[in-house]
């Protein structure tokens, strides 16, 4: 085919194009092989078991007693929470939400150099030491 009608700047961008196609492959393979590697996320029955006490006990936000409670009832599994199926799903995003700030704070304190124990210390969701 003949493209002696493309301009310099065609064939400039056409190159930056295939420059740019050839970079998204590259991400997505590594992006493939990355998951590849990966453990397989699963909660094991006593994992969900302990989690389940934990709420009902009322050792966890609201958001997370309200994503329990649609569990409960079979709208949602702990799995599909894990692996992901449920994501958009505003109970679910409103009861990781209800975690952000405890994490900031855990980041914020690792950057000043507070030791691990401290920072488990300050986790205001950790039940009370007797």
């Amino acid at each position: 085919m003949n493209e002696d009608w493309k301009s310099q700047q065609i064939r400039e961008a056409e190159a930056a194009l295939e420059r740019a196609l050839a970079n998204v492959e590259q991400v997505l393979a590594r992006a493939d092989e990355m998951n590849r590697e990966l453990p397989e996320a699963r909660l094991s029955q006593e994992q969900i078991e302990r989690i389940e006490q934990q709420v009902r006990r009322g050792e966890a936000p609201e958001a997370v007693v309200e994503l329990q409670r649609r569990i409960d009832e079979g709208e949602l599994s702990w799995q599909d929470v894990l692996e992901g199926r449920a994501l958009h799903d505003e109970t679910v995003q409103a009861a990781f939400a209800a975690g952000v700030p405890t994490m900031r704070q855990a980041k914020d304190m690792i950057d000043e150099g507070h030791e691990i124990d401290e920072i488990i210390a300050h986790d205001p969701n950790r039940p009370p030491t007797e």
